[in-house]
Parts: C-alpha cells; structure tokens; sequence
C-alpha cells in the first residue's frame, strides 16, 4: 500500500512492453491481459495506462462462474 500512487506500476509496464516489442520471435502486434470482472481498479488503471476493453469476456479458469475482461495494448505504428 505505501508504494501506491509513486509510479512503480507505470514503470513496471512500461518496462513489460518495452521488451514485448523488442522481441524478434515471435514479434508482437498487440499485447494482452485480462482482468477479474470485479476489480474495477485494475481496469481503470490499464486504460489509462493505454490498453483498452477488447470486448472479449472469458470464463475464470479456476472459478467459471466469475468473468475476466480482455484489455488489448495496439503495437505502436
């Protein structure tokens, strides 16, 4: 809790996908992630971060009742 708000999760991602477009094989049109359907938290973090709802919505593996959302982050051109 006391690191929130300091920029180490921006960072952090920045420093994922940094080295998800440096990779050569395979190379990568989009990265993606999926978030709980109930941590609202997450997901306004990563649409400002840049990634955004893809509409895709799947099944928990470990408790099909519950819901993950697909956020998509677009290669840049």
């Amino acid at each position: 809790m006391g690191q929130r708000g300091t920029g180490v999760t921006e960072s952090l991602f920045a420093a994922a996908l940094e080295w998800a477009w440096a990779l050569e094989e395979p190379a990568l049109g989009r990265v993606r992630l999926f978030v709980h359907e109930a941590n609202a938290r997450a997901g306004a973090f990563y649409r400002r971060f840049g990634f955004e709802p893809s509409g895709q919505v799947v099944p928990m593996p470990t408790d099909p009742s519950a819901k993950e959302l697909e956020y998509v982050f677009p290669r840049p051109v």
